[in-house]
């Protein structure tokens, strides 16, 4: 496809500097927010053990063996996906962007585009589409398997809130976390079916009911789970930033329900860490963060682009970026998950 650009000839001095679109960054990757298990060509099995041990009375003779050993695989295959358009770089040639572009008619391309268009915006959309991919992707046969799925109301069963979260999302490359959570084969037998997360059923969140839902949340949490070195983290959409400091501004509540620190950089509830990532509104994950694993070849692939000329004799120009992606939840019923 050609540059999208209403530009004007540039006649006089151009502002600086470009003013780009507001973007985030993609902070699962930045902050390291889950576990990346990279190196992964094709497939990867993950192990989950357990085990129950029995103290019996002593016999002298023939003992009874008493508790149980278990364990099986998941195999996860991160799939092969990529990103890619074409441009024609002659349409910045009656641009602010010519003013970089070397002399000659054979030079078309700006340094400075290639810097904060490609480099920057793009790179950033990219960024975050992958973050977007990992946390709500559905493929089309999972949406099509959870919607013919009976809601109920206990925790053998699919929640309607949790039918109709998957069914508003847009059918992607892969089942991200918040479907794996909901439906997976990432258990002993490998068929696919509900998944073993523990289901609290919510409903819409406001700054007047938010502390009562993250109550809810922070008491569905095994207490093993808490009683861990390592502590769960509160994955929330990002919404809820505004409807914590909203919360915490009551003036007739003098203990504020969330800490926050004074940079308003650090949230914490009941003394765990909530990390803002790209769910849906109402959709709230606590789990370790050794129970989530982002899975790919190479973690360095996602910043990884090529721009060349489509061929020899063409001067239009193509941005490709190939890589893999892929999500496991380990230890589901340790990990809580919240939909309203």
């Amino acid at each position: 496809m050609a540059i999208t650009y209403n530009k004007v000839d540039i006649r006089g001095i151009a502002a600086e500097p470009i003013i780009e679109e507001i973007l985030f960054e993609n902070q699962t990757i930045a902050k390291g927010l889950v576990t990346f298990e990279t190196d992964v060509k094709a497939e990867t099995i993950f192990t989950e053990a357990s085990a129950t041990a029995t103290l019996q009375e002593f016999v002298c003779g023939v003992p009874t063996s008493a508790g149980e050993l278990s364990a099986f695989d998941s195999v996860v295959t991160p799939k092969k996906a990529m990103f890619y358009q074409e441009f024609c770089p002659d349409n910045l040639r009656f641009s602010r962007f010519k003013r970089d572009m070397a002399a000659g008619a054979w030079n078309n391309m700006s340094s400075e585009f290639e810097r904060v268009v490609i480099g920057g915006i793009y790179a950033k959309k990219m960024a975050l589409a992958l973050e977007n991919e990992f946390w709500n992707g559905a493929t089309a046969a999972t949406k099509t398997a959870v919607a013919a799925l009976t809601a109920g109301t206990g925790q053998n069963a699919v929640g309607a809130a949790e039918k109709t979260a998957v069914a508003a999302l847009t059918a992607s490359q892969i089942d991200g976390v918040l479907v794996k959570m909901i439906y997976n084969d990432s258990n002993a037998t490998a068929t696919a079916g509900l998944g073993t997360r523990i289901k609290v059923a919510g409903t819409t969140i406001t700054a007047a009911n938010i502390k009562a839902e993250f109550d809810k949340i922070y008491a569905a949490i095994p207490a093993e789970v808490l009683a861990n070195d390592e502590q769960p983290i509160i994955y929330a959409p990002k919404n809820i930033k505004q409807l914590i400091v909203a919360a915490n501004n009551v003036t007739s509540d003098f203990n504020r329900p969330f800490v926050v620190n004074e940079a308003a950089t650090e949230f914490r509830f009941n003394g765990l860490l909530i990390e803002f990532v790209p769910l849906p509104n109402n959709a709230i994950i606590a789990a370790l963060k050794s129970h989530l694993f982002w899975v790919t070849d190479l973690a360095s692939d996602n910043n990884t682009m090529k721009i060349d000329r489509i061929a020899e004799n063409r001067e239009d120009m193509f941005i490709k970026s190939v890589l893999s992606i892929g999500a496991h939840v380990a230890n589901q019923k340790f990990n809580v998950l919240y939909v309203g």
